[in-house]
Parts: structure tokens; sequence; C-alpha cells
């Protein structure tokens, strides 16, 4: 088949890119012929690439110019051009959209994608139903495939949308748990030999409520006298709402907080980020809403427990598997979203979430329930080696990309005319 992808650069360090390259070369071995229409990158018209870890792509990459954001006048003509069978998406959904004041005036709603089939893997990261106006994006589209389950369940519940779903994953081969030695040397090398590591990965930017994270570790300090606190995100990165080092030296823990060194839009090699997971005791994340979470995934690849916001993604992830915990959104008592009609849920939920842009309810975990759940896994290796356990078998299972590249070959071979 003749595949155009629509995503961010292999060239960016995101979950959109990670996800695109992980098909476009799954893609490229079984002999499909792929076009990649770069988002973010402006520069000529490559003939396949190799990166900086050793990923070769021997896919076509195309750039497109400042008055052209996301190929919005360009895919019509390089669809034709190319006869691509396939238009695969991998984007926000606002983002082909672009106007949340009139959703009748989406760029994308009037684009000709003949003569392709469209596919949306698309996200969906807070309550309420999808960004304003964004619903109509997948009515256009032939096939919307969500990445979680609570997308599918979302637009279905809301706008009577018949999504797929296949979940996002990754490449077993480089996230793993490491030897009890590896382990050590890795722990020692940062002096945290003696403590109890609470990771976290994520870009520092206001979706993710990283204040949330540091006012757990001021309480946390208390409850856990060797805990620390490690972050692998960019403390200056331009994303940010608010400083984090100024919010570490107001709660006193400048001797409970490190940095791993990453920088915004560089990120690690693989050969590290295993490392970074390997060093942890528990994965936390008090994030206000994942479109999938990669992150979380990688890990329970690891072997490492999650605790995390329980909203959007967690349950599906996480609480299913029994790989950690959930945060209760504040104010909200424990629910399952999966029983119930999801605007029944959000409508319960509504303590601990605010509205956001494009019309998205955002959730806010409760920083005492988080201490406390962090705790209880201190407090129990034995509970929490397993929950590591049972994430690494869901990862095996469920998302190795081996099995979600071959989920999307089938998904285009059945959907062709």
């Amino acid at each position: 088949m003749i595949i155009t992808i629509l995503s961010d650069s292999p060239m960016l360090c995101t979950g959109y890119s990670n996800q695109s390259k992980m098909l476009s070369k799954y893609l490229e071995e079984k002999g499909h012929t792929i076009h990649w229409l770069a988002n973010g990158y402006s520069g000529a018209t490559m003939n396949g690439m190799k990166l900086d870890d050793g990923t070769e792509l021997n896919c076509k990459i195309y750039g497109h110019s400042p008055s052209d954001q996301y190929f919005n006048r360009s895919i019509s003509k390089h669809l034709k051009d190319t006869n691509s069978e396939i238009f695969f998406i991998l984007l926000d959904t606002f983002m082909l959209h672009g106007d949340p004041n009139n959703p009748q005036n989406g760029w994308f709603l009037k684009t000709d994608t003949s003569p392709a089939k469209t596919f949306f893997w698309f996200p969906s990261d807070g309550g309420s139903g999808m960004p304003d106006g964004c619903e109509l994006i997948l009515n256009k589209i032939d096939v919307p495939v969500a990445m979680a389950r609570f997308g599918q369940k979302q637009v279905k519940d809301y706008y009577g949308i018949d999504a797929k779903h296949i979940p996002h994953g990754l490449d077993i081969k480089r996230f793993f748990k490491l030897t009890d030695e590896e382990r050590t040397q890795a722990r020692m090398k940062l002096g945290f030999n003696d403590k109890f590591v609470i990771g976290v990965v994520a870009r520092n930017q206001p979706r993710k409520n990283l204040d949330r994270t540091i006012k757990a570790m001021s309480l946390i300090k208390t409850k856990i006298p060797n805990a620390v606190l490690y972050l692998h995100l960019d403390p200056s990165d331009p994303a940010q709402p608010y400083s984090l080092n100024k919010l570490i030296v107001k709660y006193g823990l400048e001797n409970r907080v490190f940095f791993s060194g990453m920088e915004a839009h560089k990120g690690f090699g693989w050969d590290k980020m295993n490392a970074v997971y390997g060093v942890m005791d528990c994965f936390f994340l008090s994030t206000s809403g994942e479109g999938f979470g990669i992150p979380i995934i990688e890990a329970m690849a690891c072997g490492v427990p999650v605790v995390a916001t329980d909203y959007t993604t967690t349950p599906e992830l996480v609480k299913r598997h029994n790989a950690g915990l959930g945060i209760n959104l504040s104010g909200v008592e424990e629910q399952d979203m999966f029983l119930k009609p999801t605007q029944e849920y959000d409508i319960n939920a509504f303590d601990g979430t605010q509205l956001g842009s494009w019309g998205v309810e955002r959730g806010f975990c409760s920083i005492t329930d988080a201490a406390e759940k962090i705790k209880y896994l201190s407090e129990h290796p034995k509970e929490c080696k397993e929950m590591g356990e049972r994430g690494r078998e869901a990862v095996l299972k469920e998302y190795d990309f081996e099995i979600v590249g071959k989920a999307w070959e089938e998904l285009f071979n059945d959907t062709s005319d």
C-alpha cells in the first residue's frame, strides 16, 4: 500500500513522533511505501534518514512552510500526486480544526482527501467530550481509531461515534527491568542507593500539574524520611507555567529533588531512558489527563509500579492491570468510569475538575491522597514488586509495538476497498 502519515516530525522528541516512527518502520519492513508529512519540520524533502539513536527510516519525509501549518494547504495535492491509498493522522484533533469559536469552520473539514481512505489515531485527554467542535473532525474521518479505551467510550457516549481502538505501544527490547546489580550501580551513581526514589517522566507544561507533584513531595518528606523525587524533565522548559525551582525552594525540598539533565526538545537516547526508569521505586504522575500515557507503560515495562491521577487513561493502563494505584481526584470518591455513561461520570467528577481550553475538563488529583498512596508503596515492598511484575506482563501482552503494528496493518487491509 501507499500510505501517507501526518504527524510530528521524526526529529522531535514527542509521543506522536515516537509512535509514528515505530509505525512507519513496522510498515516499511512489511513492504509498504510511506510518505511522512512532518509537522514541525521546515527543511527540504528527505529520502529517508538515520536518527541519533540508530533508527533508520526509509520513508520520504516532507517539510512545510510557515503558511502551510499541519500541511493544511498541501494535503489534497500531496494525496493525489502520490496516489495514496491510506491517509493516517496522529495529532491532536484541535490541530486539524483551528477555530474553537466556529465549529463548522475547521480547515480540515473543507479538505479533499481523495483518493485516500482516512484514519485518525486520536487522543482525548480530559472530560466533557472532545475539544469544542472536534467531533466534526472524527465524523469526517473514514476510520477513527482511539488510542485509549477511555477516548473510544467517550466519543460513543457523547456523539454516537463508533471508533476502533488500538493502544500506543513500545519496543520491549528498549524498556525492561534492570538486573539487581545494574539497578544498584545506577542508583549508587546518582547517590540513591539508600533512598526511596519517586520518579517522574513528563513534559514541564501546564497539563501535567507538576505543582501538585512538588506539593505532594512536601508531605511525603515527613512520611518517608529517605524519599527523593527524581524528575526527568527540563526545569527551564519554555512551556513551563511556573518555576519548579522556586516551588522546590518554597517547600524546602532542595535536598530532596533531583533532575536527570534532560533538555526540552532534545530528550535522552533510548540507552539512557531505561536507566532513568530503572532507578525508580515508583513512578508518579499528577497529570490533569492523558490521551494515552506513554511514560506510564514505559515505567510498567521496566517493572516500576505507577501512582497516577485516577482520570482519563489511568483506570485502563494501571488499575485494570493492578500495576499501581490511582490517585483520587480532589474531593471525589473513587469510581469506575467504565461502569456508567461518560456523561454521568463527568458530573460525578466535577468537584475534582476545572474547565480548560477548548471546553475540556481537567482533573486535579488530591495531593494528600497522592502522598498516602506513595507512602503505602514504600511500606509494602512485596506488593510494590508484584505490581511492577504485573505491569511488565501487561506490556508484553498488550503494548508491545509488534502487536500494535500488526493491528494497524490488519485494520488497513480489512478496511481497504
